[in-house]
């Protein structure tokens, strides 16, 4: 395993299949940090034809060396069958630093199977700057999810995830007959080609501050490999 080529892998699905999705991850012996539940963005519209909610989604995190995370992206994508529209997206994320810790865990699976390889520890490892695509975050008010959605599309997005968050020791917290109330957050994540990032983010941004008066909290990762969405 080479420590200069280490990803942070990560595969959203429908809930229920965040199970089968991390079996794959332990099938193929990746170290698994965490599995959140999330919500998705189809437009309202749509969702009021289907008369369905929002779906709910699992997502599933974790790291790999570069070598296994193309293996690991093969898996999900055959198994899961994210050639198909709507079956779930998977992307790796290149980290520009890791822990000795995070990185003993992928070297002990590397000497296992290829104990020829030796590889020095290191907290910081460059990665490439080439991408095509881009995760952007932002934080949220809940309640905006749908005008910020609404935005970002017009800009070019097709869709993202939602996850609950909670802000804390925020000036929002009030409390109330003695108990403490927080505004809820989200971390809404949008896939995106990098062409479309700055229109997206722009839309984002404006969208919040019309709402709010405030500026939003957002950024976005360099993504390197995609399976699961066209564009």
């Amino acid at each position: 395993m080479n420590p200069n080529h280490i990803k942070w892998m990560a595969a959203i699905v429908d809930r229920g299949k965040g199970n089968r999705a991390a079996a794959i991850f332990q099938e193929h012996d990746h170290s698994i940090l965490l599995i959140a539940r999330g919500h998705g963005t189809a437009s309202s519209a749509i969702m009021d034809c289907l008369g369905l909610d929002e779906p709910e989604k699992d997502l599933v995190l974790g790291i790999a060396s570069t070598p296994d995370s193309h293996h690991l992206m093969d898996a999900l994508k055959n198994e899961l069958e994210f050639h198909k529209p709507g079956h779930g997206i998977a992307f790796s994320i290149p980290l520009s630093g890791i822990s000795i810790a995070a990185l003993g865990r992928l070297k002990n699976r590397d000497a296992r199977q290829h104990p020829h390889h030796t590889a020095s520890s290191k907290e910081d490892t460059p990665m490439s700057d080439h991408k095509n695509y881009e995760l952007i975050a932002t934080v949220i008010h809940t309640d905006l999810s749908i005008p910020v959605m609404e935005a970002a599309r017009k800009a070019g997005c097709h869709g993202g995830t939602l996850v609950k968050a909670r802000e804390i020791g925020s000036d929002e917290e009030k409390k109330i007959f003695g108990l403490t109330l927080s505004q809820e957050k989200a971390i809404l994540l949008i896939l995106t080609p990098s062409i479309q990032k700055q229109p997206i983010l722009r839309a984002i941004c404006e969208t919040v501050l019309r709402e709010t008066g405030e500026h939003a909290v957002a950024f976005s990762l360099p993504v390197d490999e995609v399976e699961g969405i066209s564009g």
